[in-house]
């Protein structure tokens, strides 16, 4: 079985990361698994198996602790000017603050067209993150934010080779929330990037015309079932522990 090890100066004082099977959102655990009760009818994402699995994949990197997030506009030369604060507890101390927090990124890092559609600024900040992540020799690491879920900020994807950088990863990322609302609190605990390592391998892409026959074929096999037919017949189980 393969390791991925998370590791931090600060790991005993902070919330660790978890398996993101762990934090499946209370939502998703509440919501009914088929519309108006009819079990054979119309079901909602909850018997979703693909949706499932985007929430259980890899790896989530949590706040370490509570974080509250301040927006506020400001005329400054006349011109309209967003302003960015990411507040904790008062009694940290110094040296915590060289593993949580903010860091600055230039915006001209990022050309205009690769930026979020969705943000609601164009400042780019950046997530201080305290862990150093390692995995086995060969495998590498997609960071991302947690699938399905809304978040108020969306992180740059990354990809990382995390079996030879030594160094803590950290997070730039965009405000998506409307900045009308002013604060925004994250407690302790919340996913907040995903982390979802894989085997690099070499690849290459071929295009091919299906053959009708094979089309069909497929929509037979599906038709064995009325529910769950994905789960019973293609879904393989993965496991992040």
């Amino acid at each position: 079985m393969n390791e991925i090890i998370f590791s931090s100066p600060i790991s005993d004082l902070i919330e660790k990361p978890t398996p993101s099977i762990i934090q499946i959102p209370q939502a998703y655990k509440d919501m009914a698994t088929h519309l108006e009760n009819d079990f054979y009818g119309s079901s909602t994402v909850k018997r979703c198996i693909p949706f499932l699995d985007a929430l259980t994949i890899g790896y989530t990197i949590n706040t370490p602790i509570d974080y509250l997030f301040k927006v506020s506009q400001k005329m400054i030369d006349n011109k309209k000017t967003t302003h960015f604060q990411l507040l904790y507890a008062e009694n940290v101390p110094e040296y915590f603050k060289n593993y949580i927090g903010l860091g600055d990124h230039n915006l001209k890092q990022v050309s205009k067209e690769l930026r979020s559609n969705y943000r609601t600024t164009d400042m780019i900040a950046k997530l201080i993150n305290p862990w150093t992540i390692k995995t086995p020799p060969g495998y590498s690491c997609i960071f991302t934010n947690p699938f399905n879920r809304n978040l108020p900020l969306k992180i740059v994807d990354g990809v990382v080779d995390t079996d030879e950088y030594d160094s803590a990863i950290h997070f730039p990322f965009y405000w998506t929330q409307k900045i009308t609302i002013e604060e925004t609190l994250m407690p302790k605990g919340t996913p907040i990037a995903l982390v979802i390592p894989f085997k690099r391998e070499k690849w290459k892409m071929k295009v091919e015309t299906e053959e009708p026959i094979e089309s069909v074929k497929s929509s037979m096999r599906l038709s064995k079932y009325i529910i769950d037919k994905y789960k019973r017949l293609f879904w393989k189980k993965k496991s992040f522990r």
